[in-house]
C-alpha cells in the first residue's frame, strides 16, 4: 500500500488534495451516467 501512496504524492500535494480529486471525479462519472441516462430514454421516446 505504502508504494501506491509513493505514486499519489506524485500527483497529489497532499492527501486532501487527492481526496478532493476523488470526489471531483465521483461527481463528473454520476454527471456523465444521468446525461447517458436521459439521452437514451430522450431517443427511445422520439
Amino acid at each position: 500500500m505504502s508504494n501506491d501512496k509513493d505514486k499519489l504524492a506524485e500527483y497529489y500535494e497532499s492527501a486532501e488534495a487527492n481526496q478532493d480529486s476523488r470526489s471531483d471525479a465521483w461527481v463528473a462519472f454520476i454527471i456523465i451516467v444521468v446525461f447517458v441516462v436521459t439521452a437514451v430514454f430522450w431517443v427511445s421516446g422520439q
